[in-house]
């Protein structure tokens, strides 16, 4: 009786298809057969895999650690060569999202909040709170329905009472007599898109 070959019948493919021995390093062998299976069952196929696999390596910027001098009194004084060395390299998603499943974006309108600079056409990266079971900490930035509008606003406590005040002097606070007040989420940073 002949061995090896295909039966009807017999083991089908992990992969829906032929697979290939291939040697990678055991440290990360059973990591990326996972990240390949849960890449799988999500879909990703041929290409779109390779994709998925490989859009980690583009979220990733060299970060260095001494600061360029915007102004008087604060000056750098390393240049020259050391643009090329002396760097990390930081996952842009890991450092401005975390948790990416309550994670939002939301684009800015309107000048209420340019004295800490967010400006219309910014992008806030916004942690979505459920209100019932998180509150926000006096002085955080949230975002806020109030009636039918969505707004980015300052989060302050003043006699136990919340009041949702802009970063520009133009603008009055907004206190809960207007309306409701209801927090949806907190802000953890912002994304200067027109400079």
């Amino acid at each position: 009786m002949p061995s090896g070959g295909s039966r009807n019948g017999g083991r089908k493919y992990k992969w829906n298809e032929p697979s290939l021995r291939v040697g990678v390093p055991a440290s990360i062998g059973n990591d990326l057969v996972r990240t390949l299976d849960n890449l799988w069952s999500k879909g990703f196929t041929g290409k779109e895999l390779m994709a998925a696999l490989s859009s980690t390596e583009f979220r990733k910027v060299k970060k260095y650690d001494y600061p360029a001098s915007a102004g008087a009194h604060s000056t750098s004084s390393v240049g020259g060569d050391s643009m090329n060395s002396d760097y990390e390299s930081v996952d842009l998603h890991e450092e401005l999202i975390g948790n990416s499943g309550n994670t939002i974006i939301l684009p800015v309108i309107g000048d209420s909040m340019i004295e800490i600079g967010i400006y219309p056409g910014d992008w806030l990266i916004v942690e979505e709170i459920n209100a019932l079971y998180q509150k926000p900490k006096d002085g955080d930035v949230v975002i806020a329905s109030v009636g039918d509008e969505v707004l980015v606003k300052r989060f302050k406590l003043e006699n136990g009472e919340a009041i949702l005040v802009s970063e520009n002097k133009a603008h009055k606070p907004i206190r809960p007599s207007e309306g409701s007040i209801y927090i949806t989420g907190i802000v953890k940073s912002a994304i200067r898109r027109n400079l």
